[in-house]
C-alpha cells in the first residue's frame, strides 16, 4: 500500500485514490480462484471466499506432496475478478507483483490514458494486457430512472468500466456496449520449473449501474421488455473446431460445448473444470483459453458493428446482398442532410480509427506483429481475422461518410443551380424593363409624347429597336453555340451523302 500511495501515485493518481477510498465491503468485492497445474494430467481448481482465505493459502499452505520422493514443480494460476484492495495487497505482497500491473488494469480502456502499457517495452511477454469490446444483452430499468435511459453509466464495481446505452429514438438502437481489459502477469520460472501467475479479468454488469449525473444506482434488467427491439444474434465463432468427431459418440455433444459469454471469470473456471487446458512449462499456455474467449468476444463485437453500419441503410431489407448496399443510396435515410446522421458518421469514423489502433497495440503486446517463433498459429490467425474485420468496418464507415457528404454536396449544387437559374430569369426580365423605363422617363418630359397624344407612337418606334438590339446582344453567344453544335451534328450526314454520291458516279 505504501508503494501504491507514494511511488505509484504520480503515474496513476486516480488508481491510488480509488484504492484508498474503497469501503470495507468494496475491499472484499470480487472473486478469486486458483488453478493448480502441478499434476499435468489433472488440474485442481479452488476458490476463495474472502481475502483471508487467500492469505492463508499463500502463506501457510506448504507445497502439495503429490510425489514425496520426486516432487513436481509447483505451477499455480490465480484468477482475480475486479480489483478489491485486500486481494490486491495479498497477491501483490506474497507474489512480489509490481503495483503498476494492477494500476494499468484499473482505468477505463476507452479513456485517453497513456500509462496502461510501457512505451519502452511494448511487447513484454510473457506478461501482456489486451483490451476488447463487448455487447451486453441488458436493459436500463426506465421505470426507476425515466430521465436517464440513454448515455453512459458506470459499473458498480471497483474497476473503472462503463456501459454505453443507445438512444431508443436514435438512428441506431442496439445492445449496450462496454470495453474491458484482460491482464496477465507471471513470475520468472524457478530452477525447478515452478511458477506463479495472475490473470485479471473484468466483471460483467451487475444488478445495478451508476448514473454519472446523479450518482444514483439504476437497476438493470437481463430480460428485455421488448425482445423484438433487439434481434438475438449469436455472432461468436466456435472455439472448439474439430476435423473429426471422437470415436465415442457420447463425447460428441461435449465437443461442441460453448461458453455462456456472460462472465469471463465463470467461463474461464468452467473451461479449467472441463479440462480444456494442457499446461507445459510455459505459463502462457495456462491462459490460452481466456485469450480465445477474449478474441471470440471481440470478433462478435466487430461483427455487430458491421451489422449496425449496414442497418443504417434500410432501403433493401434484410435479404440485400452485401455488394448491393449502395445500389439505392438516393432512396435511403442518407438522401438528405441530417445533423444527427452527420454526428453519427463522424463519431463512428473516429471511434473505428481509434479501435483499429488499439487492435494493432494488442497484437504488438502479444508479440504477433512480427514472426514470433513461439506464437501459436491459432492466435496469429485469430488476430489477423480481427484486424481484417476491423479494417472492413472502418473502410465501410469511411465509405458511408464520404458518400453521404458527396451526395449532400451534389444536392446543394443542384439547389444552387436552381437558384442561379431563377436569378438569371429575374435578371433578364430586369434587362427588358430597364429600356422601357428609360424611354418612358425621357418622353414623359413633354406633353405631346403622352399616351393619346399625337407623338405617342414615337415611344414604340424607339423602344422596339432597342429591345431587339439588346436581345441580339444577350442571345448572340447562345445562338452561335447552338448553331455550331447543330453544324457539327449535320456535318457527318453531309459527308456520308457526298460519299454515297461519289460511289454512285464511280459505278
Amino acid at each position: 500500500m505504501s508503494l501504491i500511495q507514494n511511488e505509484l501515485q504520480p503515474f496513476f493518481p486516480r488508481f491510488a485514490a480509488a484504492i484508498a477510498e474503497q469501503s470495507p465491503s468494496q475491499r472484499e468485492q470480487g472473486r478469486c480462484a486458483v488453478v493448480d497445474f502441478t499434476e499435468q494430467q489433472h488440474q485442481q481448481v479452488g476458490s476463495f471466499a474472502s481475502s483471508s482465505d487467500l492469505n492463508v493459502f499463500l502463506t501457510d499452505t506448504p507445497p502439495p506432496a503429490y510425489h514425496e520422493t520426486n516432487p513436481l514443480p509447483r505451477r499455480r494460476l490465480f484468477i482475480l475478478e475486479d480489483l478489491p484492495c485486500n486481494h490486491i495487497l495479498a497477491l501483490g505482497s506474497r507474489l512480489r507483483i509490481p503495483p503498476g500491473f494492477f494500476a494499468g488494469h484499473w482505468d477505463d480502456p476507452a479513456s485517453s490514458t497513456f500509462n496502461h502499457r510501457d512505451p519502452f517495452q511494448r511487447c513484454a511477454l510473457p506478461h501482456f494486457r489486451i483490451r476488447y469490446g463487448t455487447s451486453n444483452r441488458v436493459e436500463i430499468d426506465a421505470s426507476n430512472n425515466p430521465t436517464n435511459t440513454m448515455g453512459t453509466f458506470a459499473f458498480d464495481t471497483n474497476v473503472c468500466r462503463y456501459l454505453h446505452i443507445y438512444n431508443p429514438k436514435g438512428l441506431l438502437y442496439d445492445e449496450p456496449r462496454s470495453h474491458h481489459i484482460m491482464s496477465f502477469w507471471t513470475s520468472a520460472p524457478r530452477d525447478d520449473g515452478s511458477w506463479d501467475a495472475v490473470l485479471l479479468v473484468d466483471p460483467p454488469p451487475q444488478r445495478h449501474v451508476r448514473c454519472l449525473t446523479t450518482q444514483t444506482l439504476v437497476p438493470l434488467r437481463n430480460q428485455l421488455l421488448d425482445e423484438a427491439s433487439m434481434p438475438t444474434r449469436f455472432l461468436n465463432p466456435p472455439l472448439h473446431t474439430r476435423h473429426e468427431l471422437p470415436q465415442d459418440s457420447s463425447m460428441w455433444a461435449a465437443a461442441h460445448s460453448r461458453p455462456a459469454y456472460v462472465s469471463m471469470f465463470e467461463d474461464t473456471i468452467e473451461a479449467y473444470h472441463a479440462g480444456y487446458i494442457t499446461v507445459t512449462s510455459d505459463p502462457l499456455s495456462a491462459v490460452e483459453y481466456p485469450r480465445r474467449l477474449a478474441m471470440s468476444t471481440l470478433l462478435a463485437y466487430l461483427r455487430r458493428r458491421y451489422i449496425n453500419i449496414v442497418n443504417v441503410h434500410k432501403t433493401q431489407g434484410p435479404n440485400a446482398l452485401r455488394h448491393n448496399y449502395f445500389s439505392s443510396f438516393s432512396n435511403s435515410t442518407m438522401s438528405c442532410w441530417s445533423k444527427e446522421f452527420f454526428d453519427f458518421m463522424i463519431g463512428s469514423c473516429a471511434a473505428m480509427k481509434e479501435f483499429s489502433h488499439e487492435m494493432d497495440e494488442n497484437m504488438i503486446a502479444l508479440g504477433l506483429d512480427v514472426a514470433h517463433p513461439l506464437a501459436p498459429a491459432w492466435e496469429i490467425d485469430g488476430w489477423k481475422s480481427i484486424r481484417d474485420i476491423t479494417r472492413v468496418v472502418q473502410e465501410m464507415t469511411d465509405t458511408f461518410a464520404t458518400n453521404y457528404l458527396q451526395y449532400v454536396t451534389i444536392q446543394e449544387a443542384h439547389a444552387s443551380n436552381g437558384s442561379a437559374q431563377s436569378l438569371s430569369r429575374i435578371t433578364v426580365l430586369t434587362m427588358l424593363f430597364i429600356p422601357l423605363s428609360t424611354v418612358a422617363s425621357i418622353f414623359s418630359m413633354g406633353g405631346d409624347f403622352l399616351p393619346g397624344e399625337t407623338k405617342a407612337w414615337m415611344f414604340w418606334a424607339i423602344v422596339i429597336p432597342v429591345l431587339a438590339m439588346l436581345a441580339c446582344v444577350y442571345w448572340y453567344r447562345m445562338l452561335a453555340r447552338m448553331w455550331m453544335c447543330k453544324k457539327q451534328q449535320l456535318l457527318p450526314s453531309f459527308e456520308i451523302r457526298d460519299l454515297k454520291q461519289r460511289l454512285g458516279h464511280s459505278r
